[in-house]
């Protein structure tokens, strides 16, 4: 549904949503950027114990006819998310992460929202002046950030349950998401790249010298790529680039680089291979300011920082904190030559940055991770 007209509806769905009366039995899990993240943990978990067969289950999801095509429940229904507004109106419990009904929760209602991670960029209210607060509660991985999630949505910090993030459960759990993409396990080790969304200097404008480079960061020259795949040749690793999903692909030139393999959001939602399941298997990450990281040190394996456009994003984007460097526990990375000295480390298993990445997950994960979704369904009420 466009989004100025879901504005323009925000009253008087409000208080039609205070008037009519919730089913206690229905579920709705909802997400406009694809059924998967924290939402969709929440949801696997749901449908895994005994006590989802009571309820009715609705999913609203731009993607929906992808789930509604395999198996699933008998008492699961997936439609658009046009057509999950009536289901959340008349539901007792409702999850969302991404996108969202702007419609006030009624006092009968349980509405969480479980959002996609913990955030070092600026989000919600840091960005915009328009309202955040459409929830009961929403989730934070631990106390440092139950002020910068309050701050974020414009709610008091009572709303803001400290929880853990669903989707890190993935990492914990026995599975072969390698498999279900496709790729032989015929390494020794495996490096994640998870950039953030940058869509003017990630791939690059749409000139002669983007078109003559590779289109990564850092890596932008054929033969920076090339040197490292040969690196990663010698010592039999991959390198696995999974991109963001909002991310324009047209100019990536990969040729050459055996080594180094791209993965979409399609090509994760095709296998339904899940992003933390693939964390979970890998020995080391790649990223810059993703929330990703923040996740990552629970598994405690070795981070790179991707950082050569830091100021420019402090101009643009913004982050959370006033000095975002204290939380990036990891070497930074600005040049090919760093990236190549990072991978060197990696590949011959030198860490410097354990007892750092302890402190900072310390700070930011108040719980180990494993049973993030559980706690959330405990939260909601849906379990004891």
């Amino acid at each position: 549904m466009d989004k100025d007209l879901m504005r323009r509806l925000m009253a008087p769905l409000t208080l039609l949503n205070r008037m009519l009366p919730k089913k206690q039995d229905r579920v709705v899990f909802y997400s406009n950027m694809g059924f998967r993240d924290n939402v969709k943990a929440v949801y696997d978990a749901f449908i895994a114990r005994p006590e989802s067969k009571n309820y009715e289950i609705v999913c609203a999801l731009n993607d929906y006819e992808l789930w509604d095509n395999r198996p699933h429940p008998a008492n699961v229904r997936f439609t658009d998310c046009k057509g999950g507004l009536v289901p959340f109106l008349t539901s007792r419990t409702f999850f969302y992460s991404f996108g969202k009904y702007p419609v006030k929760p009624s006092k009968n209602q349980m509405v969480v929202n479980v959002w996609h991670g913990s955030p070092l960029k600026k989000i919600g209210r840091y960005e915009k002046i328009e309202d955040q607060d459409f929830f009961t509660y929403v989730l934070a991985a631990s106390d440092f950030f139950v002020p910068i999630m309050a701050k974020a949505f414009g709610c008091p910090e009572s709303k803001v349950k400290v929880c853990g993030h669903p989707r890190n459960d993935a990492m914990f759990t026995p599975g072969d998401p390698l498999g279900k993409l496709g790729i032989p396990k015929d390494f020794d080790k495996l490096l994640l790249w998870l950039p953030t969304f940058r869509q003017s200097s990630f791939l690059g404008d749409r000139d002669t010298a983007a078109r003559a480079g590779t289109g990564l960061p850092v890596l932008e020259r054929k033969e920076d790529l090339e040197a490292v795949n040969a690196l990663l040749e010698r010592e039999n690793a991959l390198l696995l680039a999974k991109i963001h999903p909002a991310q324009d692909l047209s100019l990536l030139d990969l040729s050459g680089a055996s080594r180094v393999k791209i993965l979409t959001n399609d090509d994760m939602q095709r296998a339904d291979c899940d992003l933390y399941a693939l964390l979970g298997v890998s020995d080391g990450l790649i990223t810059d300011y993703s929330s990703v990281y923040f996740d990552y040190l629970l598994l405690n394996r070795p981070i790179g920082f991707t950082v050569g456009d830091i100021e420019e994003y402090r101009k643009t984007r913004g982050f959370v904190v006033d000095d975002p460097y204290p939380l990036m526990p990891g070497p930074f990375i600005r040049t090919p030559d760093e990236f190549a000295a990072f991978l060197s480390d990696f590949l011959s298993g030198k860490d410097d940055y354990k007892a750092e990445r302890e402190r900072v997950g310390k700070l930011t994960n108040a719980f180990p991770g494993g049973q993030d979704a559980e706690r959330c369904l405990k939260i909601a009420g849906l379990i004891e």
